[in-house]
């Protein structure tokens, strides 16, 4: 499920592609405020996710922007739209804007469609499975590039998703493969800024295909619409639309 909120800029500001951790922050808080403060401490998977605020354009005074935040907890994201419906204003780092409305919808998979990416997919390959997807491995994990094999990435992505089906189905996933094409298209190097410093971290953009002939395969693709593909979705990456 999914809250759609629709915002107004307060000021002129520039736009930034470093807004992950802030608008992370403004996640949290909402959602601790509407009564799931423990979505934070909730390990592997904390099952929601969200897109940057778009268009990804500097703006003026005046100038609408939306941001989607997504989750296959229906009643999360109903109660995190009632609480950020009830802010004035809200801000991200040093962006300002105002709460103009929110409504609250589904994705539905089809039988077979296309996804894209919202925001890039992380994938981190552990050195122990490098050598395997003929990968060199310098440090404990390698960020999965375009240089690297599309078999790793899918490989990797699907893995993902078969983990958080298991564990939030609490039931064995579909059988693989889930994406029937992969299409890379860029490659974006993205500074998440922490309190204790800088990490520089590495996506890509795709569109992907994807079958659904089953229940189950059905269920596993509202999961990815609703979760995120790939790694730190609670940070903003891996959220994907209807291509």
């Amino acid at each position: 499920m999914r809250c759609l909120v629709k915002l107004r800029s307060t000021q002129r500001q520039s736009y930034t592609s470093a807004y992950h951790i802030k608008l992370q922050g403004l996640l949290y808080q909402i959602l601790a405020e509407a009564g799931y403060e423990f979505v934070h401490e909730e390990n592997p998977f904390k099952f929601v996710t969200f897109s940057n605020i778009f268009p990804p354009t500097d703006m003026n005074e005046g100038d609408r922007r939306t941001w989607l935040v997504a989750s296959p907890h229906e009643h999360l994201i109903q109660k995190f739209s009632e609480t950020i419906a009830d802010y004035d204003t809200v801000s991200v780092g040093e962006h300002r804007y105002a709460v103009e409305y929110t409504s609250e919808f589904e994705l539905t998979p089809e039988e077979h469609a296309a996804v894209e990416t919202g925001t890039p997919i992380v994938v981190r390959i552990p050195a122990a499975r490098c050598e395997s997807y003929g990968i060199d491995a310098e440090y404990d994990d390698v960020y999965w590039r375009l240089e690297h094999p599309t078999e790793a990435f899918q490989e990797e992505i699907e893995q993902n998703l078969a983990t958080k089906y298991r564990q939030y189905y609490d039931r064995d996933p579909p059988e693989r493969p889930y994406f029937t094409d992969l299409a890379p298209k860029k490659e974006v190097a993205i500074p998440l800024h922490y309190d204790d410093g800088v990490v520089q971290t590495i996506g890509t953009t795709w569109e992907l295909q994807y079958d659904c002939h089953t229940r189950a395969e059905h269920r596993l693709m509202r999961l990815a619409y609703s979760a995120g593909l790939g790694e730190l979705n609670t940070t903003g990456f891996g959220f994907i639309n209807n291509a």
